[in-house]
């Protein structure tokens, strides 16, 4: 079966956007470059949260009642890559990661920098973020999505990326709005962010084109109704934005058009 040029084409962004990739240290080089100039030019939030309630919320399946906005986002944020982080970690415990492909490699290690990038953006407010399972449910999907032989699981992985676009643009959005009132905190959000949703837009294309056409149709109608399933299971993104709002940013989600917002950070090998 002929590759399709797009996941080449993908291959080549990879190589110009990151840089050299090392698996054994878990390195982009010009991620590192990256964080480099983010240490030399600091942000720091001039209203810091209240630690105790952040930690009291960390340790929460579900949020406390009545917590305000920004908290929530806070919350929110640091618990966005459980899921990924978790993924990431199991496969590669049990070798299931495939390092002969260099897309696959690059897509591992930029998990690994998303779980970096988040704290980076919860450290604005003078607070930590601490390696934490996802919800049972969660993880019990991903240990089928990277125990099941691999052509069982594209079209999930896939719809799973597909809700995470959704989701981290929600949360780099919100941040934006939230903290409107102090432009550098702000801007460092949608950077940080940015970041994040260009390399997921990736994902999904990456994942569109191994599946061919007919698999796309398949992952479309998966993520049409596991979505807003993945969706629910964070009570901070329910409390932040209710599940009407939620189920709507869900259903508007086309992937030229995420990419088309970011043309320089993003490259969809295949659209769906």
């Amino acid at each position: 079966m002929n590759e399709e040029p797009g996941i080449a084409r993908y291959r080549e962004f990879l190589a110009a956007r990151d840089g050299e990739a090392d698996f054994l240290s878990h390195r982009l080089s010009k991620r590192e470059a990256f964080f480099d100039e983010l240490v030399r030019s600091p942000v720091r939030s001039c209203k810091p949260i209240d630690r105790a309630v952040y930690f009291r919320n960390m340790a929460r399946r579900r949020p406390q009642p009545g917590l305000e906005p920004r908290m929530l986002w806070v919350v929110a944020t640091a618990k966005a890559n459980q899921s990924e982080r978790f993924g990431v970690g199991l496969a590669e415990l049990l070798g299931r990661l495939n390092t002969e492909d260099p897309a696959r490699v690059h897509i591992a290690l930029q998990e690994t920098y998303h779980t970096r990038i988040l704290a980076d953006v919860v450290a604005m407010f003078g607070v930590p973020v601490h390696a934490r399972p996802p919800r049972w449910f969660v993880r019990l999907m991903i240990r089928f999505m990277v125990s099941a032989p691999e052509r069982w699981t594209p079209r999930l992985v896939g719809a799973s990326e597909m809700a995470g676009c959704v989701l981290f643009r929600a949360l780099r959005d919100k941040g934006v709005e939230l903290f409107a009132d102090e432009p550098a905190v702000a801007g460092r959000i949608r950077l940080l962010y940015n970041e994040i949703l260009a390399d997921e837009i990736g994902h999904v294309g990456f994942i569109a084109a191994r599946l061919g056409a007919r698999g796309r149709v398949g992952m479309r109608r998966l993520y049409a109704r596991m979505a807003p399933v993945f969706a629910w299971q964070s009570g901070e993104m329910v409390a932040l934005f209710g599940r009407p709002e939620l189920a709507r940013r869900l259903a508007a989600f086309h992937l030229a058009e995420a990419a088309a917002e970011l043309p320089i950070l993003a490259f969809a090998a295949a659209l769906i």
